[in-house]
């Protein structure tokens, strides 16, 4: 088939994850008035952070051995588990189910993104990766965006638990056409390419992108999982309806979906990595600006939509960077290697919101948090960007 119907098709799986993955902070407030579970903030942070444990595992361990045996029996086995587990979240009967459940689909969440992202550069022209991996991790906001717009036809009707069979059945869907249609790279058609040692990530010309850029990813994933998690129910803390605070997520994941087309235009000009501190660095202005508490309810969607727009950048530019840094044989290697390590701050980000609101310090001082990680994750880019360009 084409190229880029089968990066179409590496897309849709993108998109599949990115509702799986991001359906849960949508949720939250459901759950929290859940009968019987009596969930604190705290408890709904840490079984939030669970699915970003597994994907730490899964991104780690999944990326080298597809470096070993070929990218398309990953993708389709990392699919169809986090699948299942998705399905199986709507049938958990008490807290520690869910995060179980969770816990195993993010290890195939984890697991599925380097090697996808890894098989796209294999299969785009050279020249192309930044707006190939725009377009791929564009579906992570595109699934977040479809979770929350779900939720506002959903919720006031049904059960949390029919959002989790929705995601569960459009990725069924989605690995039915995978399974149909994607090839493998044209590097593991034949044979793999010779295998290349772990240890050469720190190697004296890769040391540095080997230690930034996990350092990079771990601050920026802190901001926008933290922000996906948490965002809602700020919104509801600082008085808005449940459908006034969906709208906001939604409109933090419209304007990531948007805004990233738009600062990936720039790299031509300025470089990948220069783009993605700049990214960075908005995003933290975006943050400030919601502290500061605009009046205008038009002005705080556009922050918001800055926010999105930023972090998610800064994410897709980090990703295609390491890609067109490391040798194919190593690729996925160390998208893994960085989105793992990176996974730290996922894994974090749910807690440390549901930390600051159980402290009782207030809404204000969650998006602070998320502000000074986003600054940083502008300062470790920054770093970078005095390397070679790429």
């Amino acid at each position: 088939m084409g190229r880029w119907s089968a990066i179409t098709i590496c897309a849709l799986v993108v998109i599949a994850e990115g509702y799986d993955l991001i359906v849960y902070g949508a949720l939250l407030p459901s759950l929290l008035r859940e009968p019987g579970w009596e969930l604190t903030r705290a408890d709904a942070g840490t079984l939030g952070s669970a699915a970003y444990l597994g994907m730490l595992v899964g991104a780690l361990v999944v990326g080298r051995l597809s470096d070993l045996f070929g990218r398309r029996p990953f993708v389709l086995g990392s699919l169809a588990w986090f699948t299942v587990w998705t399905i199986a979240c709507a049938l958990a009967g008490a807290p520690w189910h869910l995060g179980v459940f969770r816990l195993l689909a993010g290890v195939g969440m984890g697991a599925v993104l380097p090697v996808v992202l890894a098989l796209a550069r294999e299969l785009a022209p050279a020249d192309r990766t930044g707006v190939v991996f725009t377009v791929l991790m564009a579906g992570l906001p595109a699934g977040g965006m479809l979770a929350s717009l779900t939720g506002l036809v959903v919720l006031p009707v049904a059960d949390w638990r029919v959002m989790f069979l929705i995601g569960g059945v459009a990725s069924v869907i989605v690995l039915i056409v995978a399974f149909l249609r994607l090839p493998d790279s044209a590097e593991y058609r034949g044979r793999a390419p010779d295998p290349i040692g772990f240890s050469v990530l720190f190697a004296p010309g890769l040391l540095l992108s080997t230690m930034l850029f996990p350092l990079a990813n771990l601050m920026m994933l802190l901001t926008w999982y933290g922000l996906n998690t948490w965002l809602t129910t700020l919104m509801h803390d600082l008085s808005h309806p449940l459908a006034s605070a969906l709208r906001f997520s939604t409109v933090l994941n419209l304007g990531a979906l948007a805004g990233s087309f738009a600062l990936a235009a720039l790299c031509l000009r300025w470089g990948t990595r220069r783009v993605a501190g700049l990214s960075a660095l908005l995003a933290g202005l975006g943050i400030l600006g919601c502290v500061l508490h605009p009046g205008s309810t038009v002005v705080f969607l556009g922050l918001i939509a800055l926010i999105g727009a930023g972090a998610h950048s800064a994410l897709n530019l980090i990703t295609a960077s390491v890609a067109d840094s490391y040798p194919v044989a190593l690729r996925a290697t160390a998208i893994g290697w960085t989105h793992g390590l990176g996974r730290a701050g996922a894994i974090v980000s749910p807690s440390l919101g549901g930390w600051i609101l159980e402290a009782e310090l207030g809404p204000t001082m969650v998006l602070g948090a998320f502000m000074v990680t986003a600054v940083l994750g502008a300062v470790f880019l920054g770093l970078l960007s005095l390397g070679p360009h790429r």
